[in-house]
């Protein structure tokens, strides 16, 4: 995770389950539907507003997110009893301040529009089961970090990820040092020739990743590998 925000604030980058917990949005206009877009990934979404742009009606037709039809000038305290992160995203900034105040009060998150809460949202690049997440004090730096990043992790990371959660199994049970262990990981991340294996067989890229381990732990791992190959397992 990438973290350039300057603030008075000390910020902790996580990584947090979001399954089981709702982010409430109050207003549902282009700036409530983009961070219903960014959350509706990760968490349960609900948009409280008088009106919704047509994205916001197209996500709860595709039941992604839960619309609530309400006045917020009226009253929304009854809408920030389920929620876990709040986001006031009204055109009325002191009604998103008053928003912010009483969700703070009761002790939850608050991620602001329009400067820095208790939660940032970052921009975010995935490559199958990586993760990375810019932020910055500036939008546009954290989107060209972004561009720059996503040029530059153009391997196979998601076929390594998985390489090397197989292989790791494996010298686990058979390499008691754990600081070995460390080394052969950091051997296979830096064969070359593993990287480009892997972009043709992922076979073959795993044969030349046990090449890393040392022959008498090899032969223990191959005396549970069928004659037939690795992937042929019943």
């Amino acid at each position: 995770m990438v973290s350039g925000v300057n603030s008075r604030k000390q910020l902790l980058p996580l990584f947090l389950d979001l399954g089981s917990r709702s982010v409430v949005i109050f207003g549902g206009g282009s700036v409530g539907e983009r961070r219903a877009r960014f959350f509706s990934e990760f968490s349960s979404v609900i948009i409280v507003s008088k009106s919704f742009t047509e994205g916001l009606l197209q996500m709860e037709r595709d039941e992604s997110a839960k619309l609530i039809r309400a006045d917020l000038a009226q009253g929304y305290n009854e809408y920030l009893e389920t929620a876990f992160i709040v986001i006031p995203a009204t055109s009325d900034a002191e009604l998103n301040s008053s928003i912010e105040l009483a969700a703070s009060k009761r002790g939850i998150l608050v991620n602001k529009v329009d400067g820095i809460g208790d939660v940032v949202v970052p921009s975010l690049i995935r490559k199958g089961p990586i993760a990375v997440a810019i932020s910055t004090k500036s939008p546009a730096l954290s989107k060209y970090l972004r561009l720059r990043l996503e040029k530059e992790l153009d391997e196979n990371f998601e076929g390594m990820a998985r390489l090397l959660g197989q292989i790791r199994k494996e010298i686990k049970q058979e390499v008691p040092d754990q600081m070995e262990r460390s080394r052969l990981i950091w051997s296979i991340l830096s064969d070359r020739e593993v990287w480009r294996l892997l972009d043709l067989s992922y076979e073959k890229a795993y044969m030349r990743a046990r090449e890393q381990v040392p022959r008498h732990e090899r032969d223990s791992l191959d005396a549970g590998d069928p004659s037939q190959g690795i992937d042929r397992r019943d």
